[in-house]
């Protein structure tokens, strides 16, 4: 039976890649978490490959994030949206390890977007010429029977032969070519990143539209007292508190376009959530692959790695009521040092002037 990852079937230096790909493909409608958990193994074992045919150092604590994350690996990438790619299968991956649920949607788009590595990856080394476009037809739909070794914290790495024949292909300053796939709209795409994210944060997220529910990250929440012509406005997600409030916006715009369009119309949505409440909610602006905070405690807006949780939410919240200090004196009991002092007063400042 044909499967989309053949390409890797008949290449004697790549059997344990084949393996982790082959079962993430064949599992991945049966059993999601197995899908999801090989993705996961596939992505580590290529990213340790190409950081060894770069002569990257491998520290032996280094987890996944990190050798993700860091500057070298980011450059050669240098895509926001396969790097944004790469950490949802390690996340979905994570989830699975940890015995979370994960959909057979959320199994699939991870499939797709190692696929897409992957490809581009072999491509680049020149062990394939072309890859195919992703077939989701080729994906079987009954039950499997394919051996599987749990995910551990060391995976094997390629072998030094291997390595020694693929490295003249990396040069210094190379960057991955890589074609992303189209099986979802743009929207669809920036859900799956957000939710991701929210399911990370420990949020329930609605699949109803307009429906809120204590405690959930809501869709589509109508608010009214904008200033348009309806005067009616639709939040994208309004995370709500147990007690009923809501804690936080996020306003989603196209990946297109620059996540800061999102702020002015995320303040808005804001200002109808505090008249209605009584309370002001921490604003979101993303656009799927930046996403930004505004949390009214007098700092500028600022980029984040993801959302908050219920409790930090409320944390936040609960300091906006803080006041600078005022009082900058110092009892001569603790320090009668002149630049210690100094050192209190300087701190204090800085703390007045909004700095983090």
């Amino acid at each position: 039976m044909k499967r989309n990852f053949d390409f890797l079937k008949n290449l004697p230096d790549f059997t344990d890649l084949y393996t982790f790909c082959n079962t993430a493909e064949v599992n991945q409608k049966s059993d999601p978490e197995k899908s999801a958990l090989n993705a996961r193994r596939a992505l580590e074992y290529t990213v340790k490959a190409i950081y060894l045919l770069h002569g990257w150092k491998i520290s032996k604590k280094e987890n996944l994030f990190g050798l993700v994350d860091a500057e070298d690996f980011r450059n050669f990438i240098d895509d926001n949206k396969l790097m944004s790619a790469l950490h949802y299968i390690r996340k979905v991956g994570n989830n699975a390890a940890h015995l979370n649920k994960v959909s057979a949607k959320e199994s699939f788009f991870s499939l797709l977007n190692l696929y897409t590595f992957i490809s581009a990856v072999l491509v680049k080394l020149g062990a394939v010429t072309d890859v195919p476009d992703f077939d989701k037809n080729l994906i079987p739909d009954g039950t499997t029977y394919i051996s599987f070794t749990p995910i551990i914290d060391t995976i094997e790495e390629p072998k030094k032969q291997v390595l020694a024949k693929y490295r003249s292909r990396i040069k210094k300053d190379d960057t991955l070519k890589a074609k992303n796939p189209q099986y979802f709209t743009e929207a669809e795409t920036r859900r799956f990143y957000i939710d991701q994210q929210l399911k990370e944060a420990g949020w329930k997220i609605l699949d109803k539209k307009h429906a809120i529910v204590s405690g959930h990250a809501c869709i589509e929440i109508k608010t009214e007292d904008m200033p348009n012509a309806s005067e009616t406005g639709y939040i994208d997600y309004v995370l709500f508190g147990r007690n009923g409030i809501p804690l936080a916006v996020i306003e989603v715009k196209k990946t297109s376009k620059s996540a800061s369009e999102g702020k002015h119309q995320s303040t808005l949505y804001a200002d109808c959530l505090q008249k209605k409440y009584g309370v002001r909610p921490v604003i979101y602006y993303t656009n799927g692959y930046e996403t930004y905070i505004i949390d009214d405690l007098g700092y500028p807006s600022r980029s984040v790695y993801g959302f908050h949780t219920h409790d930090e939410l409320e944390l936040l919240i609960q300091r906006k009521g803080r006041k600078d200090i005022t009082d900058l004196s110092i009892r001569e009991d603790i320090t009668n040092r002149a630049y210690q002092k100094q050192a209190v007063t300087a701190v204090c400042e800085h703390f007045n002037g909004k700095h983090r």
